[in-house]
């Protein structure tokens, strides 16, 4: 697949369309990206449409969208693969829809993201004008994909159709390699808002009569081993600790789960975005229990609302946490050691301070107005290599 190079206006309002297969009121790492990208790009003056899917459902945004949404299609029913829900729209007439919207709104970039994967992604790397700048994003991290090495490929045309490519960590930009992918990137992380994770409120109601109040957000599929912390509650529970998890998140192994956690301190909140940020400010410990993940949103949310870690030493883990500097990390399914973990942060409230701080502070460079601004200057440093390929070719 081959994009004719045309000539790029690069004004300094410039229209965006952020697509993506995942949006709210689905809730997880890429929604919150895009969500949180297009609210930057507004805030820097930029017109900017999120093109997305119907999802069934409702969620609580904590404020007025500053941009335009447009959904296509329907998700269609969920899939199970690479240990987590995949979702993909349906619809008659996608493509001609697609293709009608570039034209009436003449974007001057089409950011897509996760540019592999059906069918948002693909059509609209299909359908982009030559005139707009178009860019994809990596987000996802996996260690072998059968469909992604069978399809490789005719996928690989629509990679080389980008004008660029970005990952959020070597990690997701590895995994495309590691299956044959050939691709160069820039490897521009996820953000987080920083002053929204500093602004919850320490609220009794969230933490009852816990001496030690955890936090899990995570979609509740097998990847994100949500019964590791579970067990390990259970663990302390059986020495007369009085300990609640609160758990942000939905998902297919929600029953199962909830049976696991009788008789502990144990609260599926289900899907919350509004309230993240008082749950937070209500807990004294942030757990992460992911078996795989490329540069995990929720692990930086935790961070930036200054609590310490407890995680696995998987590859996106390391990338943002070092043991016994930002948290404590334990050995993937450890129960022992990770009720050890808990222990250790419930003894020592000198320790949950200094790892917390310390969270914190990693993620300072990650703040959404740092990491919009390195996106812009990738559009339009892809815009003005486009123009200048042009005048070359004339």
């Amino acid at each position: 697949m081959e994009r004719r190079v045309a000539d790029r206006v690069t004004p300094d309002r410039l229209r965006v369309a952020l697509v993506s297969e995942y949006y709210y009121p689905d809730v997880g790492g890429m929604p919150e990206h895009v969500h949180q990208l297009g609210c930057a790009l507004a805030r820097r003056g930029h017109a900017v449409t999120v093109i997305t899917t119907t999802f069934p459902g409702k969620v609580d945004l904590p404020m007025e969208t500053p941009f335009e949404i447009v959904r296509l299609g329907r998700a269609c029913p969920p899939l199970l693969a690479n240990g987590s829900l995949s979702l993909a729209a349906v619809g008659l007439g996608l493509r001609h829809r697609l293709t009608t919207l570039f034209a009436s709104r003449q974007f001057d970039v089409i950011h897509v993201h996760a540019p592999i994967f059906p069918t948002l992604a693909l059509l609209a790397i299909a359908c982009a004008p030559p005139s707009a700048v178009l860019v994809g994003t990596l987000h996802t991290h996996f260690v072998d994909s059968t469909m992604l090495r069978l399809f490789r490929r005719p996928l690989q045309r629509y990679l080389d159709a980008l004008d660029g490519l970005i990952a959020v960590s070597d990690t997701a930009l590895e995994s495309m390699r590691r299956i044959g992918f050939r691709c160069e990137a820039e490897i521009i992380p996820n953000g987080v808002d920083l002053d929204g994770w500093q602004s919850g409120r320490r609220l009794p109601s969230l933490r009852g009569s816990a001496e030690l109040c955890l936090l899990a957000s995570a979609r509740l599929e097998p990847r994100n081993r949500i019964e590791t912390v579970i067990a390990a509650l259970r663990v302390l529970h059986g020495h007369g600790s009085r300990l609640r998890l609160n758990i942000l998140g939905d998902g297919p192994r929600r029953t199962e789960l909830m049976e696991q956690a009788k008789g502990l301190d144990c609260r599926f909140a289900g899907a919350v975005v509004a309230a993240r940020a008082d749950y937070a400010a209500s807990s004294d410990v942030f757990c992460f229990t992911a078996d795989i993940a490329s540069h995990p949103m929720s692990l930086i949310e935790g961070m930036a609302a200054g609590l310490p870690i407890i995680a696995h030493p998987i590859a996106g883990v390391r990338e943002l946490v070092t043991n016994g500097k930002e948290g404590l990390l334990v050995p993937l399914g450890d129960v022992s050691a990770y009720a050890e973990a808990l222990r250790q942060l419930q003894c020592s409230p000198t320790l949950q301070q200094q790892l917390g701080d310390a969270a914190r502070t990693r993620v300072l460079p990650l703040s959404w107005p740092r990491i919009a601004a390195r996106i812009e200057s990738t559009y339009r440093r892809l815009a003005h290599t486009g123009a200048a390929a042009t005048v070359q070719s004339v």
